[in-house]
């Protein structure tokens, strides 16, 4: 599935857009089950080295859930969306991390989450997106619980801020020029809070400029969000164990940076049998 041209014009114009329905009842299902017994095991190991505390501990954000299920595995390249990446990215990708987000019943008052942001650090921040130039790095969050109502957790955005330039880039990518908008509760100036059912998937750029609302409905909200960069980028907080790898495809392997005997500089010139493995079944 490729984008049309109302939705290319949508993202070139916003640096977000919604896609409906792309996850089925069964793989949503499934999914859910899946994140609760990621929560559930990563409770129950003595350290953690692949989660963040730092939004509060009514937020959950674990860095490399695959570590604990096969049950994601399906995401880094699924059939109706990753056309989509390689169509804003070009084939020479990598995902860059892969995240499950649990945010129970809470204000977040204290949270960096709920201040409006950028992704990826001050450099990343400082980069304007072309639409004639393949996106640096994407987000495809899928989204596994409805969220039909404002401050339930919604993904606020700023459409069209990807394309304008932070002034005062900062460590934490915080946008104070937003922010203080919150500290007098209220919302900036053309600020949305998203609506999406359990199935939906939103890609958005890393410079968009986006916030968490707090979460002050009686539900969690529960998604997974997959990363991608161009292959010369570093990874995000995503190790996985070679036994772990060896499950996977061969495609979904390359994406995680295995290209088997291959030259030194695979990062700038991949093998040549990097496009056959890239569109496997997409030509």
């Amino acid at each position: 599935m490729k984008l049309n041209q109302e939705q290319l014009d949508f993202w070139h114009t916003n640096g977000f857009l919604l896609l409906k329905n792309v996850l089925d009842s069964k793989q949503i299902n499934c999914l859910k089950q899946a994140v609760d017994e990621v929560v559930q095991t990563h409770e129950q190991k003595e350290t953690n080295t692949n989660t963040s505390r730092y939004h509060g501990k009514e937020y959950y954000n674990i860095h490399n859930p695959m570590d604990y299920t096969t049950d994601l595995d399906f995401l880094l390249d699924h059939q109706d969306t990753f056309d989509i990446a390689l169509q804003l990215m070009g084939p020479y990708i990598q995902v860059m991390g892969c995240h499950v987000f649990v945010r129970h019943p809470s204000d977040a008052k204290n949270s960096n989450i709920g201040k409006f942001h950028t992704d990826s650090g001050p450099s990343l921040q400082q980069q304007i997106p072309d639409p004639e130039n393949p996106a640096l790095q994407l987000k495809f969050q899928y989204f596994l619980t409805d969220i039909t109502e404002d401050n339930a957790s919604n993904f606020i955005a700023i459409p069209g801020s990807h394309r304008i330039r932070v002034t005062k880039p900062n460590l934490y990518c915080l946008l104070p020029e937003c922010n203080q908008y919150l500290e007098k509760g209220q919302m900036p100036p053309g600020a949305v809070q998203l609506k999406v059912n359990a199935g939906d998937v939103m890609i958005h750029a890393l410079t968009l400029w986006h916030a968490v609302a707090p979460n002050l409905s009686p539900h969690s909200r529960k998604s997974i969000s997959i990363r991608y960069g161009q292959m010369w980028f570093q990874n995000y907080h995503f190790r996985l164990s070679e036994d772990r790898i060896k499950k996977l495809t061969r495609r979904q392997q390359r994406l995680l940076g295995r290209f088997s005997e291959a030259r030194g500089d695979i990062h700038y010139r991949p093998p040549e049998d990097h496009l056959d493995i890239i569109y496997q079944n997409m030509l």
